[in-house]
């Protein structure tokens, strides 16, 4: 009797040993047709391909348990469709998806892409599997009730908390087994319309806490650290996150060693080889379901609050940004790591998230139009996606702002990672900007708190400005020359991408050709209204104050220029 537990007791110790270890295979799709896909254009930048053309996610994602029923999700699309949104980011939970182990549920995936569809939206399948903000409150009963097959993380007083452990074989192989079932039965429903172009697997993974104190975790710390992890550090050293070259190079920057060995026996260390367990396990899902239809995925986490917050204050093992580049080594089959930004250092960490080996996604975010435009004018981003967006339906600004975006998809995919175009946005504490765009050097001045947008050069003498409270002056780069303003239009682009002009500016709307004067879109209503702050003291009213309110949102320019 004592020789069996102690054989059993060396597979488990063994099975977290091997998981810790091998990396997933890498699978080659049966079937590489699929409606999305990622691809560098020709100024190097990624972009999404849907249906053989750009796109870009003018998103939002639903609440939580907003999908979690047909008829409530049902009565969304019709107030979503009132905010301009081309994409919708939607939940499929494990636990409605498989009630029942290997008995699976389409009701609610099929009403999902019906329902979509029939709106014209796009979709981005989140999938709440054996992680949702770090805990696994989504996993179905029958995992939850087995502790046995499926264990759980424990703390270091050696207590099972309700989080299911990364170095849960068992755990992974099931999760991964659902998952695949799900995006095979996508794949059969839609892949001929396309509708479905991305998914999440899993939510904002990580554990509140130094490490799991599970057998399977304390024997895997004790191994030795992947060598496909130490070959990464070696061919990228130069551009490591300083994160983790400090710690390797404090420890000597050895090449072989376990975790303690190369990193040292510390909290870095132990977040290091956590993180690359979940990594590996989130891989392991994307891998089988890229195996049959290869849409791109990408991994959301909750960020870092504060800059002095160890590994644990926040979930520790997700892909946030001191750890990057453990998640670009261990999960080659997750496409793109994204933040959940609800932060206000909203220009640091899209800079922090926008890579050479990682476009900038960003599936949740407060609904600020202004993000949006910085994220698509500065970082060429592939989605904005306010949470929660069914409760902004009635948010006129932003609505009409994604109206602009949609107008401009053409003009900013065909520039997205070239040096001709810029995003505007205004912190606290700026009050201009300038940049140089060709012959020109543009000087952005801010009129209000609240400004942004973006300008893009689209030829040698001629600038689209999109946006909101700001002016812009053009002079040249050229001492001996003078940089002036020929015409300035305003407007917008119908369906079929043609300019519509609708004032030409000039005298008092320009300073005489002196400046462009961002003001923005003016709707007169009496139901809607904007916290619009900048100074229109000068403007004459033809309407009763009283009745009518002048609602402003994002407006488009075209303007030309000269020099001389």
């Amino acid at each position: 009797m004592k020789k069996l537990l102690t054989t059993i007791v060396c597979l488990i110790l063994l099975m977290g040993t091997s998981m810790m270890n091998a990396r997933p295979p890498m699978y080659t799709s049966t079937n590489t047709e699929v409606p999305s896909r990622l691809v560098k254009n020709e100024n190097g930048s990624w972009q999404l391909i849907v249906n053989g053309k750009p796109f870009i996610m003018l998103a939002g994602e639903l609440h939580n348990s907003s999908a979690s029923t047909t008829e409530y999700l049902n009565s969304l699309w019709t107030p979503l469709k009132t905010l301009n949104l081309n994409t919708v980011l939607a939940p499929i939970a494990w636990e409605q998806f498989e009630p029942q182990e290997g008995i699976f549920d389409y009701t609610l995936i099929n009403n999902m892409i019906d329902g979509a569809r029939k709106n014209g939206f796009k979709l981005s399948i989140l999938w709440f599997g054996s992680w949702k903000n770090g805990e696994s409150s989504y996993a179905p009963t029958w995992v939850k009730e087995d502790t046995k097959r499926f264990f759980r993380v424990k703390s270091v007083e050696g207590k099972e908390i309700e989080t299911l452990s990364p170095f849960c074989e068992n755990a992974m192989k099931a999760d991964a087994k659902a998952f695949k079932t799900l995006v095979e039965h996508i794949k059969k429903m839609d892949q001929a319309t396309g509708t479905v172009i991305a998914l999440q697997p899993e939510n904002e993974v990580g554990i509140f806490q130094d490490m799991d104190y599970s057998k399977a975790s304390l024997a895997a710390y004790e191994q030795e650290v992947p060598q496909a992890f130490i070959q990464y550090m070696k061919k990228n050293r130069k551009n490591l996150r300083k994160e983790l070259l400090s710690v390797w190079e404090e420890n000597g920057a050895k090449t072989s060693g376990t975790w303690k060995t190369v990193f040292g026996d510390n909290a870095w260390s132990k977040s290091f080889y956590t993180t690359w367990q979940y990594a590996t396990y989130i891989d392991f899902i994307s891998a089988g379901a890229k195996e049959i239809y290869p849409l791109p995925t990408f991994c959301n986490c909750w960020l870092v609050q504060k800059p002095d917050d160890m590994p644990g204050v926040y979930p520790n093992g997700g892909p946030v940004s001191r750890v990057m580049d453990i998640w670009k080594a261990a999960a080659p089959h997750i496409d793109v790591l994204a933040p959940d930004i609800y932060l206000s250092d909203f220009k640091n960490i899209v800079a922090d998230y926008h890579r050479a080996d990682n476009p900038l996604l960003i599936p949740e975010a407060v609904m600020k139009p202004a993000n949006a435009f910085w994220s698509f004018g500065e970082h060429s981003a592939l989605c904005y996606s306010p949470f929660g967006i069914e409760d902004g339906a009635d948010n006129f600004v932003f609505a009409q702002s994604y109206k602009v975006l949609n107008e401009l998809m053409p003009l900013i995919s065909e520039h997205q990672g070239s040096n001709r175009m810029i995003g505007v946005m205004k912190m606290p504490g700026e009050s201009e900007r300038t940049v140089t765009m060709g012959d020109y050097q543009l000087c952005i001045k801010y009129d209000a708190e609240d400004a942004y947008g973006l300008i893009i050069r689209t030829g040698k003498n001629e600038f689209v400005v999109a946006g909101i409270n700001f002016k812009v002056y053009f002079t040249s780069t050229d001492k001996k020359k003078t940089g002036y303003i020929k015409q300035v239009w305003e407007g917008g682009y119908d369906t079929d991408g043609e300019w519509k002009a609708t004032r030409l500016l000039n005298g008092d709307e320009t300073y005489h050709n002196a400046v462009l004067i961002a003001k923005g879109r003016r709707t007169f209503t009496s139901e809607k209204s904007n916290n619009y702050n900048a100074d229109h003291s000068d403007e004459i009213f033809v309407y009763s104050p009283t009745s009518y309110q002048a609602v402003w949102s994002p407006g488009i320019y075209r303007v030309t220029t000269y020099l001389r």
